[in-house]
């Protein structure tokens, strides 16, 4: 049965600093009576003021209700213990709240209130305030509330609670905590920070809430894995992430989110099941950033074969990640597909002062939209991408002011037809490129007005049978540049068609150089060589200069078919073994 508590003696019998009541009541002395030291039953301890010597002992199934108006003072080393199936119920109001306070108004005067393990129960605080506790002596991770748990859980709500002047945290809840209600408290003036908070339960924190005024920032996220509780609210202060997180469920992060990345951090967004939708606002972008503001401070943000609809970035700023010390291709984004893609539209993305690339992407990234992304100030350049994906790759988006102002393509295949655009910034081919079109599905590679590509040393392009084509048609006043990534003859291979008759072929317009090394076979024999097969091999140039060849400008198989005036309508430049070599 419930009982009334008016236990104790006299305040002023008692030697004790903390009787008047605290800053959030009446500065008027009470008379404050000793709190039971056990509690065998349901209890109500009604309005007042009370002194607790030690910590009380809760009985087995025990509901302890403060109610409106209850403040009590507790001496160093004491609290409230809340566990098994037992339950607090501080119900206060506007204007006579519960209070629980300190024997001295000093930081860690008492322990404060712990929950621990008592998911069979609900316990509730409405408008309490908490305050000098959160003692650190004997456990490093003090809160003013503590809701520790086992695998049974914590079953808790707070609104309008106030904690303040711990010594440790505000406030610290468990993976296994399940909090009915939170809304409109503050944790402010403590001494680690606003909360740490288990990565299952960040969930429960809220925007109505206030985090501001502690020592130290941020509210600290306990990482692991996020597989429950996952849309996060935008709060007045960081996300301070300790560690790796894997993310196993779709995952939100509010317009206004900012997650500060410990070093050597990293989130990965793991399978089909798990998405980030990180959608931000101009006005309140949503922001990925180091704990220590220089490159590669952190790793990385990686989609590992998430081909989830759910996935966004919009709004989202991603800085000083992208470390290389484990990955020689580290970057701030990666994109790491399996056989199936990875699904991530980016629009409004800025990626920067990365120690790697802003974003490396496999080919089989799928990019739905992707626009006024800006990559800048990067230490490795803008990207690294799979030559299949790079026709995804927008005009409206920035590549420039990093320390390589270059696309670095993962060169292998170009599988289906597709249009590089001039993105303000060369393509780096680090390997062979194929153009690799069949008969069900013909495939035309297109080279927009603008575009250079800078190939590595020894690499070529190939573009092989009928079903595959090559489209290189430039402008007077936008030439397409093909050149080695050191000036100097022969460094890369040549263009090579292979028995290609396709009507698409053509260069116009466009500066081929520093190819051609001429040594190796008729293949290579030439910055452009057409072999053919038994019908021909078609391909136009008009309007091009090929120069500083180790090999001809041009070396056209017996059965190549071109524009007749292939020999005039060119310009041919220091290229060692001549302008163009016909084999009849």
């Amino acid at each position: 049965m419930k009982v009334l508590l008016w236990l104790g003696a006299l305040c002023g019998l008692i030697t004790l600093g903390g009787c008047e009541s605290s800053p959030a009541t009446s500065s008027t002395p009470e008379t404050c009576v000793a709190l039971a030291e056990q509690f065998p039953v349901d209890t109500v301890v009604p309005k007042g003021c009370y002194i607790a010597a030690q910590t009380p002992t809760i009985g087995a199934g025990v509901t302890v209700t403060l109610a409106a108006g209850v403040t009590i003072t507790f001496d160093a080393g004491t609290g409230l213990q809340i566990s098994g199936n037992q339950a607090l119920l501080a119900l206060g109001t506007a204007t006579s709240p519960v209070v629980l306070t300190g024997a001295t108004k000093t930081r860690g005067a008492w322990n404060g209130v712990r929950f621990d393990g008592t998911a069979s129960k609900n316990s509730s605080l409405s408008y309490a305030t908490v305050e000098y506790a959160g003692a650190t002596k004997a456990d490093s991770k003090a809160a003013g509330i503590k809701a520790t748990a086992d695998s049974a859980g914590v079953s808790l709500s707070l609104q309008h609670v106030t904690v303040r002047q711990s010594q440790g945290y505000g406030l610290y809840l468990a993976d296994s905590a399940k909090v009915a209600h939170f809304d409109h408290n503050t944790l402010t003036g403590n001494a680690l920070g606003p909360a740490m908070i288990d990565i299952n339960a960040v969930g429960y924190l809220d925007s109505t809430s206030t985090y501001k005024g502690n020592d130290l920032a941020p509210v600290v996220v306990n990482t692991g894995h996020l597989d429950q509780n996952a849309s996060w609210s935008a709060l007045d202060v960081p996300y301070f992430m300790d560690g790796p997180t894997n993310v196993d469920v779709p995952w939100t992060l509010a317009a206004g989110t900012t997650l500060v990345m410990a070093k050597d951090a990293w989130i990965s967004i793991n399978g089909d099941v798990a998405a980030l939708h990180a959608v931000g606002t101009q006005a309140a972008p949503i922001r990925l950033t180091g704990e220590v503001a220089t490159r590669g401070s952190w790793d990385n943000l990686i989609y590992n074969g998430s081909n989830n609809t759910a996935n966004r970035l919009e709004w989202v700023t991603i800085e000083h990640g992208g470390s290389t010390a484990h990955d020689k291709y580290g970057a701030c984004l990666l994109v790491s597909a399996d056989s199936h893609g990875v699904t991530v539209p980016m629009d409004h993305v800025t990626i920067q002062k990365c120690q790697g690339f802003g974003a490396t992407m496999t080919g089989s990234t799928l990019l739905p939209t992707f626009s006024n992304n800006s990559f800048t100030l990067n230490g490795l350049g803008p990207m690294r991408i799979g030559s299949t994906a790079v026709w995804q790759l927008d005009t409206t988006s920035t590549y420039t002011g990093n320390d390589v102002d270059q696309v670095s393509v993962d060169a292998d295949w170009i599988a289906k037809t597709a249009s590089w655009h001039d993105l303000g910034a060369p393509y780096h081919l680090d390997n062979n490129l194929q153009v690799n079109g069949k008969s069900d599905l013909p495939v035309v590679w297109t080279l927009e007005p603008g575009v250079t590509l800078v190939m590595d040393a020894g690499i070529w392009i190939g573009v092989s049978g009928d079903y595959s084509g090559l489209h290189a048609v430039g402008t007077a006043a936008k030439p397409i540049t093909l050149t080695g990534a050191t000036k100097q003859a022969g460094f890369w291979s040549a263009v090579l068609f292979g028995g290609s008759n396709n009507a698409a072929n053509a260069f116009e317009y466009a500066t081929l150089e520093y190819g051609g090394s001429g040594v190796k076979s008729n293949m290579d024999k030439g910055l452009i060589t057409a072999s053919a097969d038994s019908h021909g091999v078609t391909v136009s140039v008009k309007n091009c200069t090929l120069q500083h060849g180790a090999g001809y400008g041009l070396w056209l198989g017996g059965s190549a078919v071109t524009n007749a005036d292939i020999d005039t309508a060119n310009t041919f430049a220091d290229n060692a073994l001549g302008a163009v070599f016909h084999d009849k």
